[in-house]
């Protein structure tokens, strides 16, 4: 059963309020929006609920009655919102912050970043030069949209100096600290010790799924890169692994169900986790791909269990490899690549070590880092307020 209550706009449509059994419509921005009313009693920025410099919570959300609901609800002008609840409390609900935070379907569609998957042809990655990146708002700005939308942008003009990747990721955040060196060198060792090291081609991977959560940016340096072939391959995981939930979705599936255990160790450090390939969130997107050949440890999981992985891991993994979502390029002295490595895979074609120098520098930061800087830099972290210092006597 519904009320209407009273509004105190005389044009427009904006201000009917509707009252129902769990929440509350009203019309604000032209649209009809809803809210329940534990969400809004819980959003409640009255001063005795809310710190507001911090916008920190002082109410625990786990004290709300029940059976709360309002005593009376209008729509004000100038305070928006204002709903006197059966607990005795009184706050009042901003068109700002309700139009902002309306978490019914196309709202809330729209407040999820935008991602462009890589079709089958050629995708031509973002190239930012690095004086705007370092230098100007709307250089960086440029390039964080880049990795937000792409997953992937390469950086032109960087010093070939020596821990310059380093200097770069504190500019637009902070290293990701791992076990191992927290700046590393890339270049031919004979002695083989990584697969990264050999000249032989490298398989589009993600680095370090030995960690339950692994580095979700990868910044990869190039100092010098004389040798002959060594171009560049970068994959969109996340586009191939959609193609694999669109031809066979048992396959996916079983990818989404299996923990695979993969180890990364040196002589005085262990990384080692077990996870899902695919891990999804909880509208059931993509969130994490975890693929590394190389980096795969033998899979323990009930008998019945093994050939169904096997098959959805071929099955993936020639997606993959067969180039249909692949960008292949040749990184000069001083690009910089940054991968958002939870989706966007990375390797190389084989080179000839004689035939000239190539060195690489990377190091690994967390995306998060990266959407936050964005956001402050577009002024967009800070929250909208409920209800305004001043109002909580006239609501």
């Amino acid at each position: 059963m519904s009320q209407t209550l009273e509004t105190d706009r005389t044009t427009g449509t904006d201000g009917a309020v509707e009252l129902h059994e769990r929440h509350l419509s009203v019309v604000v921005g032209g649209q009809n929006r809803r809210f329940h009313y534990v969400w809004l009693r819980d959003n409640s920025w009255a001063p005795q609920d809310r710190v507001f410099l911090s916008s920190e919570r002082k109410a625990a959300t786990f004290d709300i009655r029940d059976d709360i609901a309002p005593l009376s609800a209008r729509y004000d002008d100038r305070l928006g919102l204002v709903v006197d609840w059966n607990d005795g409390r009184s706050a009042s609900y901003s068109a700002e912050f309700l139009c902002r935070y309306d978490y019914s379907g196309a709202p809330r569609s729209a407040r999820r970043h935008a991602v462009r998957l890589w079709d089958e042809q050629p995708t031509i990655l973002p190239r930012v030069a690095h004086a705007d990146v370092v230098a100007t708002t709307e250089g960086q700005l440029a390039y964080l949209d880049a990795v937000r939308e792409y997953g992937a942008a390469v950086v032109t003009g960087v010093p070939s100096l020596d821990g310059e990747v380093e200097r770069f990721a504190e500019t637009i955040g902070h290293v990701r600290e791992v076990a191992f060196e927290r700046v590393h060198n890339v270049r031919h060792d004979p002695t083989g010790y990584n697969v990264a090291h050999t000249p032989g081609e490298l398989k589009p991977h993600a680095d370090l799924p030995s960690y339950s959560w692994p580095p979700s940016v990868q910044l990869l340096h190039f100092l010098v890169n004389r040798a002959d072939g060594g171009e560049s391959t970068l994959v969109d995981g996340w586009a191939c692994a959609h193609e694999l939930r669109r031809v066979a979705p048992h396959h996916f599936d079983t990818l989404v169900r299996t923990p695979v255990p993969y180890q990364l160790f040196s002589a005085d450090e262990d990384t080692w986790a077990e996870n899902p390939m695919i891990e999804l969130d909880t509208d059931g997107d993509i969130k994490v791909l975890r693929f590394s050949n190389q980096l795969a440890q033998p899979l323990s999981v009930p008998f019945d269990r093994v050939e169904a992985f096997y098959d959805a891991y071929r099955h993936l993994g020639r997606i993959i490899d067969s180039g249909r979502f692949r960008h292949t390029f040749k990184c000069d002295d001083g690009d910089l690549v940054t991968v958002h490595s939870h989706r966007v895979l990375h390797g190389r074609l084989p080179y000839d070590p004689s035939s000239g120098a190539r060195h690489l520098q990377d190091v690994y930061m967390e995306f998060d880092d990266l959407l936050a800087r964005r956001r402050v830099l577009r002024g967009e972290h800070l929250p909208t307020a409920a209800q305004r210092p001043g109002n909580e006597e006239t609501a």
